[in-house]
Order: structure tokens, then sequence, then C-alpha cells
């Protein structure tokens, strides 16, 4: 199947992904600090990929089959979650 995005541009357009190789900002802020009234969370959040290729390959993007979607948006699936879904602490990236 031909991508309707390349690897290198969907890393490039969607930088909110977090994944071992890519860490957002919003990664880095306790989910207590952004929970709107929800209960507690039990740590931080923890990659949901090992690496960017692994969330490229479980990412759908507009126009793509399964996936109609609207620009700028993808639809992620099959996370991998290499660390558990929570951490103690926030996850930082390896150099």
């Amino acid at each position: 199947m031909t991508r309707k995005l390349s690897f290198e541009k969907a890393c490039a357009q969607f930088v909110h992904r977090y994944t071992m190789d890519h860490v957002p900002a919003w990664a880095l802020k306790h989910p207590d600090a952004q929970r709107n009234g929800d209960p507690v969370r039990p740590g931080w959040y923890a990659p949901q990929f090992a690496s960017d290729r692994e969330w490229y390959e479980n990412t759908k993007f507009k126009g793509e089959p399964g996936y109609l979607g609207v620009a700028g948006d993808c639809y992620t699936s099959g996370q991998t979650w290499p660390l558990g879904q929570w951490l103690h602490e926030p996850f930082k990236k390896v150099s």
C-alpha cells in the first residue's frame, strides 16, 4: 500500500506522538495537572510505541483505507506500551 504521508513527513506533521524516539511537551507534565476533574492518575504517561517507525506503521492518515479522517488528523491503534502504561517519573529519551 502506498502511504498518503511518507514517514518523514508524518513525523514532522504529527508532533504530539509519544514514542521512545519522540517525547512531546505534554508528556513532561503530570497528568493531574491536565485532569480537569478526572480521577487522580497513577503516575506519568508512558510512551505508546518503542519507536517512531512503530508508531507510523500503526497509524492511518487521512484518506488511507479504513480511515477517511480530516486534514491534519490521524488514527493510531495497536499501541505496544513498551514500558507499561504508567511510569513513576516522566520518561526522558536517552540520546
